[in-house]
């Protein structure tokens, strides 16, 4: 029996990925889901977008503040743009805070964003107080070794009235009357939930605050379902900020000037995908960046695999269909039994049906089967529209190609 020894195994691999990665004239493989951090060459388009934020920006230094939802569909680039609000933020000297939301209360938001506060604006990378804020620095020491060990397991001698208290000191004693605090939150559809009503209460006056300036990205309902929770938010975040598919040429741009970050010597401008991948890529992909990062990251460990120089238009087609397998059972491991069971049953039933179609089929109750279906709803895995007098409930793609392939 041979003996393998595993070092000499990875070593012996790693030298293989990166000889075929030659092959492919590409040094790295650059196409990375990752926000952009701050890493403008591959911020590609969104010139309307940004001018609305620099109107925003503008105004809100001279008192008139608006708060702003950013909006659109999951993968368009959301989460790049709220990256390049903070960044833009902090070059103007600026206090920042980035946060994604989740089902939590007032009070554990509020240790989020002072600890963040804290840590991104007013302690120095050596772990020392910035320069300009020497003077408070007991008091912000203070609160801040409280805040280290963050979250439920905080102290409960620390209760949401110091809290309070603590942030309207660093607000109003520490930060420099002519600096926004701006904090941007992502995924803000999870606070569109009942169990969140008391939060969008709590953010109902806090808005409100001098010299705080938000920023919530969600999904295209993010908005109205904000304020079916609670209708006054609509008068806190009166701005929305809408993000289409990148056009066309847009969607070429992103991908060339990835290439051309990773490209060895003499490489062409697409290499190592054919012209015909490309526009297959561009035309199937929507403009949807996230899609054409997974897509053109997939395609290469494709060619990785298959030790080839080209990526031609087959390659791009397997790429898409590993794809839309791997997302549509992601979703799947991702859903409780119970939710699994219905959409599965939407599967049986042709992938679209009703509430009332549902319970008959599975034997439950109406009022049981709209319960799950408004969650599945607004996690973005089913769709759903009025024909006529009934309400339709619709698989989305990811989980139709799965589920229906696996039927047939």
């Amino acid at each position: 029996m041979l003996m393998l020894d595993p070092i000499d195994f990875i070593y012996n691999s790693a030298s293989a990925t990166k000889n075929a990665m030659h092959r492919l004239k590409l040094k790295t493989n650059p196409f990375s889901e990752k926000p952009i951090r701050g890493n403008t060459k591959f911020f590609v388009g969104r010139t309307s977008e940004l001018r609305e934020i620099a109107d925003i920006f503008g105004a809100a230094q001279y008192g008139s503040v608006v708060n702003a939802a950013i909006v659109g569909t999951k993968g368009i680039g959301k989460s790049s743009l709220l990256n390049i609000i903070y960044y833009a933020a902090k070059k103007q000297g600026h206090w920042a805070v980035e946060l994604t939301a989740s089902q939590i209360t007032p009070r554990q938001f509020l240790i989020q964003v002072l600890y963040n506060l804290i840590r991104d604006n007013l302690i120095s990378i050596d772990g020392t107080i910035c320069s300009e804020y020497i003077q408070h620095s007991q008091k912000i020491m203070e609160i801040y070794r409280k805040l280290v060990d963050y979250g439920d397991r905080t102290p409960v001698h620390y209760p949401r009235e110091r809290i309070e208290r603590d942030l309207d000191f660093l607000l109003n004693e520490v930060k420099e009357e002519d600096k926004l605090c701006i904090i941007l939150v992502d995924e803000a559809d999870q606070f569109a939930k009942k169990s969140c009503l008391s939060l969008l209460q709590f953010f109902h006056s806090f808005l409100y605050e001098d010299g705080i300036l938000a920023f919530f990205a969600g999904s295209p309902t993010l908005m109205d379902d904000l304020t079916k929770i609670s209708p006054a938010m609509r008068d806190r975040i009166p701005k929305i900020i809408n993000m289409p598919p990148l056009s066309k040429e847009e969607s070429y741009d992103l991908i060339r000037r990835r290439l051309e970050d990773a490209h060895i010597g003499n490489a062409k401008e697409f290499d190592p995908f054919t012209d015909a991948a490309i526009d297959k890529i561009v035309e199937e992909c929507d403009g949807i960046p996230r899609k054409i990062i997974m897509t053109c990251s997939e395609s290469i460990s494709i060619a990785l695999k298959k030790g080839v120089s080209k990526i031609d238009e087959d390659i791009v087609k397997m790429a898409m269909e590993v794809l839309g397998i791997s997302v549509g059972h992601q979703i799947l491991n991702h859903l409780t039994p119970a939710q699994s069971k219905i959409v599965r049953a939407l599967a049986e039933l042709g992938g679209s049906s009703t509430v009332t179609e549902l319970a008959k089929y599975l034997g439950n109750s109406p009022g049981t089967i709209g319960t799950h279906l408004s969650d599945i709803y607004e996690m973005g895995y089913i769709y759903k529209e009025r024909r006529g007098n009934n309400v339709y409930y619709t698989l989305s793609k990811e989980l139709m190609d799965v589920l229906m392939n696996d039927n047939d």
